[in-house]
This record gives C-alpha cells, structure tokens and sequence, in this order.
C-alpha cells in the first residue's frame, strides 16, 4: 500500500494550526471579540496561556490511497476553511492553538466492504494516530511545562481517545498538566479514560467530556447509557433539557452569525438531542444527524465555559508558564 508523504513536526509546514503561522481562527466575528471583552471584564483577563492539541475531523472522503496526503494544497485549504477556522477556534481565548496535519484514514475505511478493505482501512488508521503521537511529541517537547488542553472531533476523537489511554493517562506528569480534555463526535466510555473523571460540574478540571449531536428521533448505531455526555450548555451529565436562554450563539461557517437563544438540547441514551431549533437554525441545521455541527452549535458556550474552566485552575493550580497576551491572530 503506498504512503503519503509523513510530516515531520520540527517543521511549521506539518503543522495546521501553530503560533508562528496564520491559520483559520481569522474568520471569527466581531462578535467573538465582545464576547472576550465580556468575559475579561466579569472574570478577568487569562493570567495564563494554556495551549491547546486540537486534533481535526475527517475531510478525506475520497481518493486512490487509504491515506490523505496532508501536503495537497486543495486539502490543507479544505483543513483551514472548516475545522481551523470553525471547531479549533473556539480555544483561541484562553491560549495558543497546536493542530497537526495527519495522514487522516479515509472516510471509506469506516465502511469496508470486504476483509481485505477491513485490514487496509485498519493500517490507515494506525497510520494516521502514528502521525497524531509524533505530532503531539512535538507539542509536548514545545510546551515542556504547565496545563494544556486536548481536543479533537470525529476521527480526530478517536485519535485523542487512544492518545489518552496510551499515552496521557499511564503518565503521571502528563496526566496531572491535562487541564480537560475534548472528546466531541465519537464514542467514548468512562471505561476508555478509567478513573479520569467526566467533567460533570461547568467548573470542573482535570476531566474529560465529550457529545455526538442528533435530532431528537435519530439513533446512531452506537447509543445507550455506556457512552457519557456532558450536555454543551449547562455543562453538566444531567438529563434535564437545557434552556433556551442558556445559549449563548452558534458560530455560522463564514464566522460571522452569531444567534443567541437559538437552541435547547438535553441528554439522551448516550447522544445530545438537538431540540427547539430557532430560526435561521431551524433551515442552516436541518438534518437530524447534527455531527458537522458539533463545535459550531455550541461555539460560544464553549468558549465562554472553557474561559471559566481555564481561571479556576489558575487559582487552584501550582503550574506556572508565561501570562496570556493572546496572538497575533486574536
């Protein structure tokens, strides 16, 4: 089977998101920024930066190898315009962002149709997470000290969720600067992250959390009570259905609609029901499997939260790295 390209991640050209280039995060709205005024002025300003790994979706949907050469110029531009500029984003506010480009597996290889796809589709994937741990080395060596954030969606998930049991979690120092972790858009059970608790309290650090968003009679074909779901607005594990006023906006993929009030959701047999689309949501969001729209639905919750979240562990941690000034980019 041949191979793309592998990247090498002492170079900024194997990198999606890094502080010393520009990247999507530019097409947030002018609403973002009142809303970061907003949360400096109630809760002041980030006294520490905390870097994120965010780890991008499935955009490969097609191709005569199982892997995505993540050198193609068409792709990388694919990268930026969606999960650049609409998921990692969101994490801009408390620090600097880290997304690698991967040989991601085909979206194919989700659906084999034959023993042979099976095993190629399973060496794609092995070879996608190889670059995911290279790249996350690298993060780590450049960021030797203090929290940082892990964050993916989709096949980015189930890269992180291996990430965590092979790597973060059996490391203690790893394990202990993990501020939260972000596992949207994939199966996940409290069994894959073993003692490391659910964030189940909108306040609460040194957690994981994760949601698959759906309509509210659309079952995907892994569901039930074995899969946790922080609900994105209220932040807890509750079943009760969110408010309507509790949302704070949902990010449009040009970035720059931003509409409050538009959404309630609540916990259902391991998904997040969708529910009371607002218009323009009820036309942008019409099918019943909400996956693309994870991040975006949610986006200003996210990061409003994820700026509480990020204060209380500045108060409650002995880590200590330079203060926040936000980037070029902000």
């Amino acid at each position: 089977m041949p191979y793309p390209q592998r990247p090498d991640y002492t170079e900024i050209s194997s990198w999606a998101a890094h502080p010393a280039i520009e990247w999507g995060s530019g097409k947030r709205s002018r609403a973002t920024e009142r809303l970061d005024r907003r949360l400096e002025k109630k809760y002041g300003e980030v006294a520490i930066a905390v870097p994120t790994f965010f780890i991008y979706p499935t955009l490969y949907f097609e191709g005569d190898i199982w892997n995505a050469d993540c050198f193609d110029a068409r792709y990388r531009q694919e990268i930026n315009d969606w999960p650049m500029a609409n998921q990692a984003s969101v994490f801009t506010g408390v620090g600097p962002v880290y997304a690698p480009h991967y040989r991601q597996m085909m979206y194919r290889g989700y659906y084999p149709e034959s023993d042979q796809e099976y095993r190629d589709a399973l060496v794609a994937y092995d070879t996608a997470y190889a670059d995911v741990k290279h790249a996350f080395e690298a993060f780590i060596t450049l960021n030797p000290e203090g929290r940082y954030i892990l964050a993916g969606h989709s096949q980015g998930t189930g890269h992180a969720k291996r990430l965590m049991m092979e790597v973060i979690l059996p490391n203690k120092e790893l394990r202990q600067r993990l501020l939260a972790a972000y596992l949207v858009g994939n199966t996940v059970t409290q069994e894959d992250m073993g003692d490391f608790p659910l964030c189940s309290d909108p306040m609460q650090v040194d957690c994981w959390m994760g949601w698959r968003s759906y309509g509210k009679d659309f079952y995907p074909k892994k569901y039930g009570p074995n899969y946790p779901v922080v609900n994105p607005i209220t932040w807890t594990d509750s079943p009760a259905r969110s408010r309507r006023y509790q949302h704070k906006g949902a990010l449009y993929s040009n970035g720059k609609v931003l509409l409050r009030r538009g959404v309630s959701v609540r916990i259902d047999q391991g998904t997040l029901r969708v529910e009371r689309l607002r218009a323009p949501l009820g036309w942008f969001f019409r099918w019943e499997d909400y996956h693309r729209a994870d991040y975006n639905m949610f986006w200003f919750n996210i990061r409003e939260n994820l700026y509480q979240r990020v204060q209380n562990a500045e108060l409650s941690s002995e880590w200590t790295s330079e203060p926040y000034i936000g980037s070029e980019l902000d």
